[in-house]
């Protein structure tokens, strides 16, 4: 039985054919949307702009994965990468990976930064920690109105309690 030509196949762990789909958006919405998505990495680094966060979110955000304490919105994650900031006051973000599709972005970023002020009670060691985390965005009128994310929090955690 033959395969059909437009999907995905793989055949002993390997890519044997593929189709490759253009956003219906086009590809100058897909290089906006990569933009926003860097930005939005840019924005946890300590280094970001002023008036960052007002750029890439919109004022009513909803955060699917708020941390402890986070108040909602825009205020809520303003809140949340000045914590940030005050524990790691030297915190570098990158961006790995930016996916887009459609109004989706993904990003995968790793973050370092030395432990300088209390984290979830543990008082500042001094360390260098390296955090890891996947984020999905929902972006409308070209700013993040939804966001997914999943963060290696563990081993942050265990970077700064381990001997």
């Amino acid at each position: 039985m033959a395969e059909p030509p437009d999907e995905n196949r793989a055949r002993g762990g390997r890519l044997v054919a593929a189709t490759i789909q253009r956003s219906p958006l086009g590809d100058a919405v897909t290089q906006d949307l990569d933009m926003l998505a860097r930005d939005y990495v840019r924005l946890w680094d300590v280094s970001a702009p002023a008036g960052t966060a007002d750029r890439v979110y919109a004022p009513d955000v909803v955060d699917h994965n708020p941390l402890p304490g986070q108040g909602p919105g825009l205020d809520g994650i303003k809140q949340l990468v000045a914590i940030y900031h005050a524990v790691f006051p030297d915190l570098s973000v990158s961006t790995d990976d930016v996916v887009s599709s459609d109004d989706r972005v993904a990003v995968r970023w790793t973050a370092t930064g030395t432990h300088q002020g209390d984290q979830l009670g543990v008082p500042p060691t001094g360390k260098q920690v390296r955090l890891t985390g996947i984020d999905i965005l929902r972006i409308q009128d070209g700013r993040v109105v939804e966001r997914w994310g999943e963060t290696n929090g563990l081993e942050m955690m265990q970077q700064i309690t381990s001997a």
